[in-house]
């Protein structure tokens, strides 16, 4: 009896303190808002369910500018979470700092990581984006391609088609651009244009060019494929006139019909509809081709900081493989417009019906083996501010295109010689 009563105390003590025994608290800072940020808290609070010893804790920091600025303060203060989105260019920066906790002895954990199999089944692209050299840093999150966003009920009353290449686009816009109420003034533009690094980088890697080659170390972004793309942007906006420009995201002018056409992210998708619901039909086409067809994707991956403990960087390895497993990311796709980052996920039940009721949803990811990465200098977020300088002075004629791409080239290896 005495023996008996041993154990059920010991029993008790066990399941007491399994009951009472402090979850493993994971932070994690991301920028994602509005629709999206409802997205991600909806995910969390699936894991933490199933999860009852682990509870991950979402932070809305704001936009990528005050996420990456956050990170790299608290970084500097020893105050790190233990996840954060990161853009590669932001990891190769804190990988040199020692800040990021490489990954590949979890991946390659028998219990707990992930099969060959499982690893490949992560989109290629997605792969080389988190992947230094043979060390892996983080897992594919939110991942976005650019599209050409088109008013379907303006290109029928004209009896035009969706363009399929860069003259094609021209034409089309110039058809689209009207004087609708014959006061002199353009009430409706054929295309919408934002003067930044991106739009700059879809035209650019169209043309078969580049900002910087990777491979050689080079700096090619006053090559006369960049003049030629550049180029083009102005004429769009001052020389033909068809462009509406502006600095902010294209959904509002679009979904207001101020604008009949814009390239912009599959992420936008929740925006548009809302903005264009009961004005008029829309849909959305590969970008037109040029010399080259290389879509470039855009979105951010996970990282896990080396600062945390072993405790919760084992925690937060279970959220990622939870964050990228097939039916979770395609209801993260599903809820945002961002692409699936698992071929599997295409196979699930949930995307086939998706796909069914919304035939257009494929074309993001019909572009994925066609789609173009950035390079991942740690220097890449600084470069993109000096570029999106370049391009809105030539945009707005404060420079010609040849001394705005010429000052750029000069920038960008002034800071790569600082490193």
């Amino acid at each position: 009896m005495k023996r008996l009563f041993g154990i059920l105390v010991v029993l008790f003590a066990i399941l007491v303190s399994f009951c009472f025994a402090e979850k493993v608290v994971i932070e994690f800072w991301h920028a994602m808002g509005g629709g999206h940020g409802e997205a991600l808290k909806e995910i969390v609070e699936m894991f933490n369910s199933l999860n009852p010893d682990i509870e991950v804790k979402p932070v809305y920091v704001g936009r990528y500018s005050a996420l990456l600025q956050k990170i790299l303060a608290s970084a500097q203060g020893n105050t790190l979470p233990v996840m954060a989105q990161s853009y590669a260019n932001w990891t190769s920066k804190l990988i040199a700092g020692g800040y990021v906790e490489e990954l590949s002895k979890y991946i390659n954990d028998p219990e707990i990581g992930l099969t060959k199999e499982e690893w490949e089944d992560i989109f290629e692209p997605f792969r080389k984006m988190v992947t230094w050299g043979d060390k892996i840093y983080a897992m594919p999150f939110n991942k976005s391609t650019y599209l050409l966003y088109v008013n379907t009920d303006l290109l029928d009353l004209e009896g035009l088609e969706i363009p399929k290449t860069m003259d094609e686009l021209l034409e089309t816009a110039k058809t689209l651009t009207q004087d609708l109420d014959g006061d002199g003034n353009v009430d409706q533009y054929g295309f919408g244009i934002r003067p930044n690094v991106d739009t700059f980088q879809i035209f650019l890697r169209f043309n078969g060019g580049r900002i910087y080659d990777e491979e050689k170390k080079e700096v090619t972004i006053n090559s006369p494929q960049a003049k030629e793309a550049l180029q083009f942007m102005v004429d769009l906006v001052h020389k033909y006139k068809v462009a509406f420009m502006q600095g902010g995201y294209l959904s509002g002018p679009f979904g207001d019909g101020k604008v009949a056409m814009y390239i912009g992210s599959s992420a936008g998708m929740p925006y548009v509809a809302r903005a264009s619901k009961g004005k008029h039909e829309w849909t959305w086409a590969p970008i037109p081709k040029w010399k080259e067809y290389a879509p470039p994707f855009a979105g951010t991956d996970v990282v896990i900081f080396s600062t945390a403990t072993e405790e919760q960087k084992k925690a937060a390895w279970k959220f990622l493989k939870f964050l990228i497993s097939p039916d979770i990311t395609t209801f993260w796709a599903i809820k945002t417009g961002y692409m699936p980052v698992r071929k599997s996920a295409l196979e699930t039940k949930a995307w086939k019906s998706y796909v069914e009721s919304n035939p257009m949803i494929e074309v993001p990811v019909k572009q994925i083996p066609y789609g173009s990465i950035d390079p991942k200098p740690a220097q890449w977020a600084e470069i993109r501010n000096i570029v999106t300088t370049a391009v809105t002075n030539a945009m707005y004629q404060k420079q010609s295109v040849e001394e705005a791409l010429a000052w750029a080239e000069k920038e960008i290896e002034r800071i790569l010689e600082e490193k």
